[in-house]
């Protein structure tokens, strides 16, 4: 996963090497997460930060970048990820009217900060947006508001991973109408917390299929919270290295407003048989085709109970 720059939360289950979420993490949905949603069971769906090869290789300078802006010709797909041109690349982007119809944008991995954001965000050339990568730029709290005061009515597919956006960045995501029609939405590596995740959950006016938290240090409080969330009608979930527990698992196990998952990812999250029984006893979870078990605390009794409810969709 591309975004794996950010500090991993501070308490990982077992003390697990930072090595070990970053290959939960790259294995979500059995890494095939495409930067779209599922379209049912047994679909897949690729994590907006795990995406095509890096940025458009003729691209070497911001004077390139211009002339390219400049012969666009209707082109819908702008790959500008791993530049490191920084906040001036959010400017240039910013002010380019050749914009206007391009659908997919992805300015991953640039060292956008907050002022690249305001500046990209800002623009008035954004109207034609359906997926926008903005991984692993430092955007903040700060960047997140220039998001929320956005143009983005078509907007599907975010990706927000690795920006170091905290629970307030979460709280005004949420609060924000700027994008109707978001349906999968990426706030992996990020400390959102479970204050940031109830926040999400209550946002009436979000329709999620998809919802991306790996390592967001959300504890068992924040898979609370989602297991109450309204309104969305998740596909895919992943959650991977959140110490969720026992606890967090049941809760989820429980949740009748997750009964259209088909793809749950609860990789190293501390869960033991405890859990593993709740999520193998589960009324709700018969959509499920792929669940992702990897590192947590299983016994056999708790391996053998998953494997007879989910077969071979549970990857232990």
């Amino acid at each position: 996963m591309s975004r794996l720059r950010t500090q991993l939360p501070p308490a990982l289950p077992l003390a697990l090497p930072l090595v070990l979420l970053a290959f939960a993490a790259c294995g979500a949905a059995s890494g095939e997460q495409q930067s779209r949603v599922p379209d049912g069971p047994g679909d897949s769906a690729q994590a907006p930060g795990q995406k095509l090869p890096r940025g458009d290789g003729e691209l070497d300078s911001l004077d390139a970048l211009r002339l390219k802006l400049g012969a666009l010709n209707g082109d819908k797909q702008l790959d500008l990820a791993a530049k490191g041109w920084g906040a001036e690349l959010g400017r240039v982007l910013g002010e380019a009217e050749q914009l206007a119809e391009v659908e997919k944008l992805d300015v991953s991995d640039n060292e956008l900060g907050p002022d690249g954001a305001n500046a990209l965000l800002g623009s008035t050339h954004l109207v034609s947006l359906a997926e926008l990568d903005l991984g692993g730029n430092a955007i903040g709290d700060d960047g997140v508001k220039a998001l929320a005061g956005s143009r983005l009515g078509k907007l599907s597919t975010l990706n927000l991973s690795g920006n170091g956006i905290g629970p307030t960045g979460a709280k005004t995501l949420s609060k924000s109408k700027s994008y109707p029609e978001l349906a999968s939405l990426d706030l992996s590596m990020n400390p959102v917390g479970a204050d940031g995740v109830r926040a999400l959950g209550a946002a009436g006016h979000f329709r999620l299929s998809a919802l991306f938290l790996l390592g967001s240090e959300i504890g068992s409080d924040g898979a609370k919270a989602l297991a109450k969330a309204g309104g969305w009608k998740l596909k895919l979930l992943a959650l991977s290295g959140n110490s969720i527990g026992n606890e967090g698992a049941k809760a989820l196990a429980g949740s009748a407003k997750l009964s259209s998952l088909s793809t749950l990812d609860l990789s190293a999250n501390g869960i033991g048989d405890v859990g593993a029984k709740a999520l193998a006893a589960s009324p709700h979870l018969k959509s499920l085709s792929s669940l992702e078990m990897f590192a947590n605390e299983l016994g056999p009794a708790g391996k053998a109970a998953l494997s007879k409810r989910f077969g071979a969709s549970v990857k232990l």
